[in-house]
């Protein structure tokens, strides 16, 4: 199995050290890399993104009101009409949410209409709402080169506004044009900073991503050289072990050697074809071939009770999930396991498996009617025992308990789904 790498970030260092390469402003901290200039920064500081798209229409609506007063009937009209013009653009500024021609526009559009209608209603401050907003919003969020123009039409329209609408001031217009550039700049570097800090959490998110990758690359490397030592040593081995018993068994039989001797033999062939397939299935659980799970426990238990001549019965209560592969091949050998140990030492009339799903967590419940015995830790052909058992449970985070019961002997395993 193949596992692929995510697309790497950009790292130096070598395998065991790797440090993250210094971010580049032109490169990475482009607003387009995080969709739209009103991406992540607006879902981090949701609220102040309210505020921006609620109060500045809010603002220059108030302003325009209280200055209708003194104004004649056809400028009342129109300074409504700018109004709602200004208002429906910043809308769709706000709900748009991009740094695209039209946006930039939409920008320029509310600059020069908040200062036509600051003229009409005689310095009523809508330039300086507009001017500043723009002046956050361009820098902030469209960042370099595409929020320069709407920048620069807000610091115009501010200084403007101050030398000449309402009384000439050459000085105090320069100096709110100053206070309005360090404003954009301030704006500027925040948003830089904002994206830079997102962009660098992408890369460490993407380099722990790799990480991940190449450790589960190893992994599986490593479980495929086992797979083919197992398979080449040990099931070979058993493989011609199983075939010289076969052929002891015949010449034993040919030659009318005692039955006892014969019957053992027999056991042996059934021992050793049995490790066989045990080994087969380590091979293929070690590739991630179809691993044994909870989905086989039906058949597991119907055969089990053909070859044993004994009563089994399995009962699934709750609504299954996935599990993990440990969990799947814990609870899948623990039922075998549970099978052979019942039949080998508590010679049991009848044994009822029970797979309960509830509140996440999994519980296999073996219990049988036999005389009690408790199995030896380790049982010829029957896998690790006991002590495998709660190895695999102890793995795969869950525990077992196994011991005496009323009548008979019961296993249990929990693990959590």
């Amino acid at each position: 199995m193949e596992v692929r790498s995510p697309p790497a970030a950009r790292f130096a260092g070598g395998p065991d050290r790797p440090t993250v390469i210094a971010v580049s402003e032109e490169q990475d901290c482009r607003p387009e890399l995080v969709r739209g200039p009103f991406a992540s920064v607006f879902a981090r500081s949701r609220p102040m993104g309210n505020v921006i798209r609620q109060g500045v229409s809010l603002i220059i609506a108030l302003q325009t009101v209280s200055a209708l007063g003194p104004l004649s009937t056809p400028d009342q009209l129109l300074a409504l009409a700018l109004l709602a013009v200004i208002v429906a653009l910043w809308t769709l500024i706000t709900v748009r949410r991009r740094s695209d021609v039209m946006d930039q526009v939409a920008l320029v559009a509310v600059i020069g209409l908040a200062a036509w209608l600051d003229v009409l209603t005689g310095n009523g401050g809508q330039v300086y709402v507009a001017g500043y907003a723009a002046l956050f919003v361009a820098p902030f969020f469209y960042g370099l080169p595409r929020g320069a123009v709407p920048a620069a039409c807000g610091v115009a329209a501010v200084t403007l506004s101050a030398m000449f609408v309402g009384t000439t001031d050459i000085v105090g217009g320069l100096a709110n044009g100053a206070g309005a550039a360090f404003f954009g700049l301030a704006a500027l570097f925040w948003g830089r900073v904002l994206r830079a800090s997102d962009r660098n959490a992408e890369l460490v998110g993407e380099l722990r991503e790799s990480r991940d990758a190449e450790q589960r690359n190893a992994v599986v490397a490593e479980r495929a050289r086992l797979a083919r030592e197992l398979h080449d040593v040990l099931a070979h081995t058993l493989s011609s072990l199983s075939l010289h018993l076969e052929s002891t068994r015949v010449l034993a039989v040919s030659r009318g050697v005692d039955q006892e001797v014969v019957d053992r033999i027999t056991r042996g062939v059934a021992l050793a074809h049995t490790g066989l397939v045990e080994a087969r299935d380590a091979v293929g659980t070690l590739r991630d071939d179809a691993l044994p799970g909870p989905d086989q426990l039906a058949a597991l238990v119907a055969d089990f009770g053909r070859t044993s001549g004994i009563s089994c019965q399995l009962e699934q209560r709750g609504d299954p999930v996935p599990l993990p592969p440990d969990a799947r091949v814990a609870l899948y050998r623990s039922a075998q396991e549970a099978l052979t140990n019942a039949a080998k030492h508590g010679h049991p009339s009848r044994i009822d498996v029970c797979l309960s799903w509830y509140d996440g967590e999994v519980t296999l419940r073996v219990a049988d009617d036999g005389n009690g015995l408790a199995p030896a830790a380790a049982l010829p052909g029957g896998g690790n025992g006991l002590r495998g058992m709660r190895e695999r449970a102890e793995l795969a985070g869950g525990e077992l308990s196994a011991g005496p019961a009323e009548a008979g002997f019961v296993v249990e395993l929990r693990l959590p789904a």
